[in-house]
Order: C-alpha cells, then sequence, then structure tokens
C-alpha cells in the first residue's frame, strides 16, 4: 500500500505503514510481523500493539485504541461521532460494569445505526426514527429498545460530565412497558424438556426453573457459589458488583441439588466440553422449532413461568419477589446478611418449586434420575443427613460461598 510522504521518516522511509492523524499511525516495529499503533505523550513515543499483521484489522484495532486512550477536551457536537463517543464509553467505562454484555449489545446497535453521524444530528426526530428502526425493522420490543437508548444516553451524558463535548442532546426514553405476558404451559413446558437437547442446555433449564433466575446468572453460575451444607445459592458471584436486575441468594431445592450433583466437574455447571456456554440462543431456536412451539417461548419463558408457577400454588408474594431477586431483603443489611440462614427463608418457594419438579418428573423421563437422587437421599430430614448432592460438592468450612481459589471467581 503506498505510504504518504510526509508520513516518512527521514532515514526509516518504511517504518509508517498508515498515517491516521499527525499524532496517530501505524507502524512496524524490528523483528516483529505485528503491526503497532504509535503516539507521542510528553515528547515520547507510545506504541500498543494491534496484536495483528493485516492492515485492515490493524486500523479497526487502533480505532478502539485510540478512542480508549487519547485525551478529549471541549470538542464540538458537529465534530464527535455518535458511534466514537458511545465506543468510547463502553472501552472506558461500560465493559467494567455487571451489565458489560449488554452495553456491549447497544454500543454495536448505535454504530450500526450512526455509522457516520455526529452530535449534533442526534435530533427528537431522529431518535424517534432510531426506536422505529429498532422495533419495526429489528423486531425488537419497546423494552429492549429502552434499553439500548439508555446506554446511549448514559456516554452521551457522562462525555459531557467529563468535558469532553461542549453539548450533547437530551435523549428520551421511551415509556416502561408492560411485563413479558407469556408463560408456559405445562404441555408446552414438557414437550420442551422432552426434546433431545445438549446437556448444558438442560442444565440451563434445570437452573432457571429450580431458581427463577435470568439466564445471565444462569450461565454464570459455578460450583462454589452453591453451599449444600446450608442449602443456598449465591447468584452473585463474589466480585460482581449488584445492579439494577438483582441476584439473590436463594434456596437450594432438593431436585437442584441432587440434579447438579450427576454433572461432571467444571468451573460453570452450563458448559461444552468444559468451557463456559455464552449463549444458548441459537440451540434453543432450533429445539422450540422441533417442538412446534410458538416464538414468544424464549429463554425468559423460564423464569415468568416459575413466577407464575409460584403464585398458582399459593406462594406468598413476599417469598416470591425475594426468589425472583425483586426485593433486596430486610430494612437493616446487618440483619439481612444473617436472613438466609433462616430455616424458613423463602421455605414456601423452595416447597413449591420442589412439588412442581416431583410432577415434571412424572412427564420428562430426563428429570426422574434427579427425582430418584432426591428421594434416596431423604429430603425430609436434610438437616440431619449429607445428601447424596453433598458429598458431591467442595464447601469452604465457615466461608460459605468462597471459591476454592481465587481464579474461580469471576
Amino acid at each position: 500500500m503506498a505510504v504518504d510522504a510526509k508520513s516518512k521518516r527521514a532515514g526509516d522511509p518504511d517504518r509508517i505503514v498508515y498515517r491516521i492523524t499527525d499524532e496517530y499511525a501505524i507502524v512496524r516495529r524490528d523483528g516483529s510481523p505485528l503491526l503497532y499503533l504509535e503516539w507521542r505523550e510528553n515528547g515520547r513515543p507510545v506504541r500498543r500493539s494491534t496484536r495483528s499483521a493485516d492492515l485492515g484489522q490493524a486500523k479497526q484495532t487502533a480505532r478502539k485504541l485510540i478512542l480508549e486512550h487519547a485525551e478529549v477536551r471541549d470538542a464540538l457536537p458537529a465534530d464527535a461521532g455518535i458511534a466514537d463517543v458511545i465506543e468510547r464509553y463502553y472501552l472506558r467505562h461500560g465493559q467494567h460494569l455487571a451489565s458489560a454484555d449488554t452495553a456491549r449489545r447497544a454500543t454495536d446497535v448505535w454504530a450500526e445505526y450512526f455509522t457516520d453521524d455526529t452530535v449534533d444530528t442526534l435530533l427528537p426526530a431522529r431518535q424517534r426514527a432510531f426506536l422505529k428502526w429498532m422495533v419495526v425493522v429489528k423486531g425488537w420490543t419497546e423494552s429492549y429498545a429502552r434499553r439500548v437508548l439508555g446506554v446511549g444516553k448514559a456516554a452521551l451524558n457522562l462525555a459531557w460530565e467529563d468535558q469532553e463535548i461542549t453539548r450533547v442532546p437530551f435523549v428520551r426514553l421511551p415509556p416502561i412497558g408492560a411485563g413479558y405476558p407469556h408463560y408456559a404451559k405445562r404441555e408446552q413446558l414438557v414437550r420442551f424438556l422432552n426434546q433431545d437437547m445438549p446437556e448444558h442446555v438442560f442444565t440451563y433449564c434445570m437452573i432457571r426453573l429450580n431458581t427463577g433466575c435470568r439466564g445471565d446468572a444462569t450461565l454464570d453460575l459455578q460450583p462454589f457459589q452453591v453451599d449444600a451444607h446450608m442449602g443456598l445459592i449465591n447468584l452473585n458471584p463474589a466480585g460482581r458488583q449488584q445492579t439494577k436486575k438483582f441476584r439473590p441468594i436463594v434456596p437450594l431445592t432438593e431436585f437442584l441439588a441432587a440434579y447438579l450433583a450427576t454433572l461432571p466437574k467444571a468451573t460453570h455447571y452450563v458448559n461444552w466440553h468444559g468451557k463456559k456456554v455464552s449463549s444458548v440462543r441459537t440451540t434453543w431456536r432450533k429445539l422450540r422449532k422441533d417442538a412446534a412451539l410458538p416464538v414468544w417461548f424464549i429463554p425468559k419463558i423460564m423464569r415468568h413461568t416459575v413466577g407464575t408457577e409460584l403464585r398458582r400454588r399459593g406462594v406468598k408474594g413476599w417469598d416470591v419477589s425475594g426468589q425472583m431477586g425483586h426485593k433486596k431483603g430486610e430494612s437493616s443489611p446487618t440483619t439481612e446478611n444473617y436472613a438466609k440462614f433462616d430455616p424458613e427463608y423463602l421455605a414456601g418457594a423452595k416447597k413449591a418449586l420442589d412439588d412442581w419438579m416431583l410432577e415434571l418428573s412424572a412427564e420428562v423421563p430426563r428429570m426422574r434420575d434427579a427425582s430418584a437422587m432426591t428421594q434416596q437421599a431423604g429430603i425430609a430430614d436434610t438437616a440431619s443427613t449429607e445428601t447424596v448432592a453433598t458429598a458431591r460438592f467442595q464447601v469452604v468450612g465457615g466461608t460459605g460461598f468462597e471459591p476454592v481459589t481465587p481464579t474461580m471467581s469471576r
């Protein structure tokens, strides 16, 4: 590729491969096939590897490095790209949040729609067109579109607060819509669970049906989060900051304890050949079609079905809220720290879930082995008798939910 003559240094014409701006260039280094991004700080050269020898890939990496490390002050809205502002927010802030996956997806959506647009073009009419595009073209709910808009709003506001942009538009979020209206009928759930599904998807279903947790909490679940001795699951792993989508500590049902005990050892319960699974959506869609279930039968149906089933079985609203993570516990943080050890802690929800699993096992052969293990373990007296599941877990003495080694935490 031809190199701009102005970008060449005397005596070293081939070192600079591509000049990005007066400050930044993609360069070669002696003895390395990789390309580097180079700029100067306090008169001294600073380099970061793009980890690629291909110029096209190096340019993409260089863009992210510049957005992450560049010093920006008082940029005019007409000079700031919308996609750049939001990508910079993700690289500098969003990727470190507990909701990093949501921030990443939202960043990509903004970049797809506002490829080369600048901040000054983000007028109300353009925002409405963006919302309509997400709902009509992408087929997303307004609730999901609201989350995407929320990431962009946070990015723009932070850029203004940090004085990187002199002015940003107000991003109006659509009103919070009604809750997801669907739940699985018993016949639909049984039909789905009886599909010939991979072990990791079946495990995903068992965890969600026995806890009512969200999908990301299911995929994150590791053995150290399960305290089989106390009969509890801490859905929020050590080191992870709680978000608005609160991850509670819930009872470990007898069924789930027995089922988890049958799984091979791995860092995560939902795994593919020992490696953590990042999503089950593709396999789920195939299974849903094979089972001839409606398009709304998506992974979140498990959580909504749990909440519906608990209320149908007469579980008190307070216990349902606690099980689903809709409350953060009692008013006193100190009191709440010990509340989970109360023998009656969410007892109604636990019993209802175990009864439900026993009923489903009669129609789902794959669940019967765990049901048999539960009964053999003596579920009526778990306080004095070690269950089959307890024998299979390594619990760290009195520290409760601490991981066996620091490397196991996220």
